[in-house]
């Protein structure tokens, strides 16, 4: 009997399943996302943050695909950055070794 409880019993075939069609490629897609690109210009940007913007209550996260994710703690931090977005994008270009294009990204991490 397939329903029952008005829930279908019946297993899906295996192309049905979901995104991952075997558990390797589900392995291997929840590993590279935990990698992390190494880049000369975000290790030297983490370094001297403070000094840069010591009264912003945001901080690099990480580099991922040419944008800079900032991490802010709330979701009032948020509205407040947002604000100084074209700022830092200016002072992060005037520094040696920054790329020709500079994407910042905020995300709320406590």
């Amino acid at each position: 009997m397939p329903f029952e409880n008005g829930v279908n019993w019946r297993p899906d075939a295996p192309g049905e399943r979901g995104r991952h069609g075997s558990f390797s490629s589900a392995v291997d897609a929840a590993l590279s996302s935990m990698r992390t690109e190494k880049n000369d210009f975000f290790d030297s940007l983490s370094d001297r943050w403070r000094r840069l913007f010591p009264n912003l209550p945001v901080r690099p996260g990480r580099y991922e695909d040419g944008k800079i994710f900032l991490y802010v703690p709330s979701a009032p931090a948020n509205f407040m950055v947002r604000a100084h977005l074209p700022a830092m994008k200016r002072a992060l270009a005037a520094l040696p070794g920054a790329p020709g294009r500079i994407e910042l990204r905020l995300e709320i991490r406590a």
